[in-house]
Formats: structure tokens, sequence, C-alpha cells
């Protein structure tokens, strides 16, 4: 289960017990759920047919909580007999309402989220300190995304966030000036919330540590991901999450050069998540009713093993195909010098070639010259003769 996933059931669980309640974890893949449930999570609502996925699409009288939703989901039908169904963004929600005309718009629960402080190794207090995340698709969509951030004047602190992309190991492995650099280990979720807010800034590529910044106050750039793009857009900060090399520089020096002060949004965005969680509150007894028999024909054990199966082929893929971009980058420009090194050959050889044309032409030159003043110096002598000879003929008379 990735940070953000975590985060949001740790975030739940602290709004609940706040209200009086008691919860836990539901594991997807055991037989049998309790009939009330709140389902909640990133982007849970897909197209039907995953093996994972469909696992939350429990029917009854549930809640779905600040879903992500997937704009080709389908097959959506048992919402219309959940308690409350709201979505994270206002274009989530409002494909929901084909089926739920009063689905609700809920920001991130982890927007309440508490936690406490994390010492992190190697900082100094007051010292500006840029908090870094990436993944492959970052390198995929800014191309010189390594020289931007060695560009970067402040102590940076590399971030693994999405653990299951493995970003620790693919973060540790491309050419970062490694001069003023910090490189944190695997963290717990509660950590990494506590890490985020002590950064003067962050630069990241996932939705929830963005979230994770933007809800403590602390200035952000986002890679663009549509979801990203979604959230943000909504809080009026779209122009926070980037997709160009230019686009990213400027953001970054926006961030050196303005100040910025999220706490009206974050505000409202709270006091929306609260609201929500008072009316969970209201509908969700101490009973649980009873459970209700999911009957999964695959052991949990099993299911289990082929999800990290099916996970890692992808975070493999998504890395080869990042790693073959980043190659088919570095051999188009050595194609570029090769053929820029032939090119500067080429010339050479022309302005050799010229070079010989010009001192073939100063010899030319220097001949024609001195022919020239040969026949002047004849055609001045001539004259001269004539005259002395006009002058010899008269004294003879």
């Amino acid at each position: 289960m990735n940070t953000g996933d975590i985060a949001i059931g740790l975030a739940s669980a602290q709004a609940l017990n706040d209200r009086g309640i008691g919860s836990q974890v539901v594991d997807p893949f055991h037989p049998k759920f309790p009939r009330q449930l709140i389902v909640g999570g990133g982007d849970l609502i897909r197209v039907k047919g995953d093996p994972y996925y469909d696992l939350f699409r429990p029917h009854g009288q549930n809640i779905l909580n600040a879903a992500g939703v997937w704009s080709e989901a389908d097959d959506l039908g048992y919402l219309t007999d959940y308690a409350f169904v709201s979505a994270r963004t206002n274009r989530e929600a409002e494909y929901l309402r084909k089926w739920v005309p009063e689905a609700a718009v809920v920001p991130c629960t982890t927007t309440v989220l508490r936690s406490d402080h994390f010492s992190i190794p190697g900082i100094t207090p007051g010292e500006p300190v840029i908090g870094i995340q990436l993944v492959p698709h970052s390198m995929r969509l800014i191309e010189d995304l390594v020289p931007i951030i060695n560009a970067i004047p402040h102590k940076k602190v590399f971030i693994p966030f999405t653990h299951y992309n493995a970003d620790a190991s693919f973060m540790k492995s491309l050419p970062f000036d490694r001069d003023n650099c910090i490189f944190l280990d695997r963290l717990s979720a509660l950590e990494l919330h506590s890490v985020v807010g002590q950064m003067t800034q962050v630069l990241a590529s996932s939705l929830h540590i963005s979230i994770f910044a933007y809800s403590q106050n602390v200035p952000f750039v986002s890679i663009h991901q549509e979801k990203i793009n979604n959230y943000f857009d909504d809080r009026g900060l779209d122009e926070h999450v980037v997709q160009t090399s230019s686009g990213l520089r400027q953001m970054l020096e926006r961030l050196n050069m303005e100040t910025f002060d999220f706490r009206d949004g974050i505000d409202a965005d709270r006091a929306s998540v609260e609201r929500a969680f008072d009316l969970y509150a209201d509908w969700l007894s101490t009973d649980d009713g009873g459970t209700l028999k999911m009957g999964p024909s695959i052991p949990p054990d099993v299911r289990r093993e082929n999800l990290r199966h099916s996970q890692s082929s992808d975070v493999v893929a998504d890395r080869d195909n990042a790693i073959g971009l980043v190659e088919g980058r570095r051999l188009s420009a050595l194609a570029r010098q090769t053929a820029q090194s032939t090119e500067n050959e080429r010339l050479a050889d022309e302005i050799d070639r010229l070079a010989d044309e010009v001192d073939d032409l100063r010899g030319e030159n220097e001949i024609l010259q001195h022919t020239w003043n040969q026949r002047l110096a004849r055609l001045l002598r001539n004259p001269l003769q004539t005259v002395r000879n006009g002058i010899s003929a008269r004294r003879a008379r």
C-alpha cells in the first residue's frame, strides 16, 4: 500500500477517534467485511475488472470518502445504496453524479492529519531546505530535470514517498550533485508528514506529498499528473503544477522570490473534512451489525502475491521506459554532437581551402603588382627620354 493511502487511513482514524468512535483498517483480501465501511483512498474508482481495485466496491450502506475517480470508471450503480458518496475534486465528483446526483466534494482526509515531530539528520534549524521526491514519470516529462535540481542553491532532502515505486533507489541512481544533499531512508507515513512540514519548499511528483506540503503551508511545485492538476485547480493553485522545464524553472524562481500563504484554503479544506466526519459519526453505529461475506475464490495470500508481482512488473516497466527515454535523449545528443563534429571538420577543411586560395591570390597579386610596377616604370621612362631627345635636338640647331 502506498504512503498516501496509509495516511488517509491514519487521518480517518484520528478524525473518528476525535468523535469517540474506534476504527480499524480492513484487509481488502479478508473474506468478510464489517457491514459499515468507510471506503477511501487514492484512485479507487476504476474500470471494473481489476482483481485488486474491485475489492473496494463493497455493496451496502457504506460511505465513499474523498475517493479518486478515473474518467473511464464504469458499473458504479452499487453506489446508489451508499449512505454518502464523495470524491476529492470537482471533476471527479461530477463524474460520480452520473450515478449519484448528490455526490459531494470532500478534500483529501490527509488535510487534517496530525504527526509528531521527526528529527531529520543533517538539518540545521532555520536553514533553507527543499524536499524533493521524484519518480520515473518525472524524468519523462521534464527533460533536463537533473541539471535543474542541481542548480537549486538550497540544501536538498530527497524524500522516498511512493515506496511501491522504489523511488528511494531511483533517486539515488540519478547523477545529482551530492555536495549539499541528504537522502532519507524509508520512513513511515507519519514521519514523512513531519518531514514535509519542516521543508522550506517541496518539489514533488506525488499527489499526497503535494497535499502534505500544501496542508502544512509549505510552498511547493508538483510535476504534472492529471489528478494533481485536478486537485490544485480546485484551489486556484494550478500554476504550482508544471509539465515543462521552463515551467519548473519559473516556479522554482517564484518559490524563492515570492511569499506563499495557503492558510485560508487550508482552513476551508479542514472545515469541509470535519463536516464530513461529523456526518459519518452520525451514521456509524458502535455495533458493526455483523459482517458481509465477500467469498474470494482465490486464497488471500495468493492474491497478495499476485498483486505484488503485478505492481513490481509495472514499476520495472515504468523505470525501464524512463531509462529508455533518457538513453534515447543521450544518444540523440551524441548524434547531434557527432553531426556537429563532422560539420566542424567540414568547416575546418573549407577554411583551410579558402586560406590556400587566399595565399594563391596573394601570390598572384604580388606577381601582378611587380609586373604593373615594371610597366609603369617603362612608361614613365619613355616620355622622359622623348623630352630629353627633343631638348638635345633644339640645342643642336
